[in-house]
């Protein structure tokens, strides 16, 4: 009988600050993005083009003398994130549960979380009118202006969300890091090899802007009705408001450096959506 090497599953968290801790999701393969790309022959892609190509989903764990969960990856990663929480936790409470907003790789695990930590508060955005539809109205609202701090030189901020999917959305940054955590913007496909890797660990190199684009053009497609000239400045404003020194968003690779340049790659990647339009569906 022939025997086949075993593939080691991919790394699933990683510290990427003193006490912030990236869990992640490698979530389904996705081979119209792959075939997309493939076409189109971007350089990132051309070295491998029959590799197989993600979107991650992640969570970010913040352990301070206090402890708070930022999303909670989706319902086919329950047992992850609960096996996650367990192993980083190592048996202490999770105070804090923030849903970015009710979307099901956000907050699909939301009930499951709560169930196996009971004391935690159930923290919400304060943006929106539908809070009830999805069980929230009874949480902690937070906002622009908002803060937890968790102690041990970890302060969680709450910030309106500036390119969102839905009304009931709010954005988050940690203060001692300079981590922003920009929720769906900044997405992008990854391939398996690439699971918890930093932006500068990524195969052909970051920024990619061309990797920033697919994903923007499929679930950020309404760039393609936008007054480019608008958004550009309004990353400038971000940029200039925020500086963070970390990004950590839901659906692409943490930037630990140089994140200046991924907000000047951003505004030709939404001009190209806004002349090409949508490219796909995830």
């Amino acid at each position: 009988m022939t025997s086949h090497p075993t593939v080691p599953a991919p790394p699933s968290h990683r510290e990427i600050a003193s006490g912030i801790w990236w869990i992640q999701e490698l979530g389904p393969e996705r081979p119209g993005v792959s075939r997309t790309i493939a076409e189109r022959g971007d350089p990132w892609y051309a070295a491998a083009p029959r590799a197989p190509l993600h979107i991650p989903q992640n969570a970010y764990l913040l352990v301070g003398d206090r402890t708070l969960l930022f999303d909670t990856l989706s319902p086919a990663a329950t047992g992850h994130i609960l096996s996650e929480l367990g192993t980083l936790l190592g048996g202490r409470p999770l105070d804090y549960l923030v849903v970015s907003h009710p979307d099901v790789p956000h907050a699909g695990n939301t009930h499951a979380i709560l169930r196996a930590h009971e004391g935690a508060r159930l923290v919400a955005p304060r943006y929106g009118d539908t809070h009830a539809l999805y069980h929230l109205g009874d949480c902690q609202l937070v906002g622009e202006g908002d803060e937890i701090d968790l102690g041990g030189g970890l302060v969680a901020q709450f910030h309106e969300a500036t390119f969102l999917d839905a009304a009931l959305s709010v954005w988050m940054s940690e203060r001692s890091s300079g981590c922003l955590f920009p929720v769906d913007w900044l997405g992008a496909p990854i391939r398996p090899t690439e699971a918890v890797r930093f932006a500068d660990e990524l195969e052909g190199g970051f920024v990619e802007s061309d990797r920033y684009y697919e994903f923007h053009a499929r679930v950020m497609f309404w760039f393609q009705y936008v007054d480019t000239a608008r958004v550009a400045t309004e990353i400038e404003r971000l940029w200039q408001r925020h500086r963070p020194r970390m990004l950590a968003p839901s659906h692409g690779p943490v930037v630990r450096s140089d994140t200046e340049s991924v907000f000047r790659a951003m505004p030709e990647v939404v001009r190209r959506i806004r002349e090409t339009g949508r490219t796909g569906v995830l």
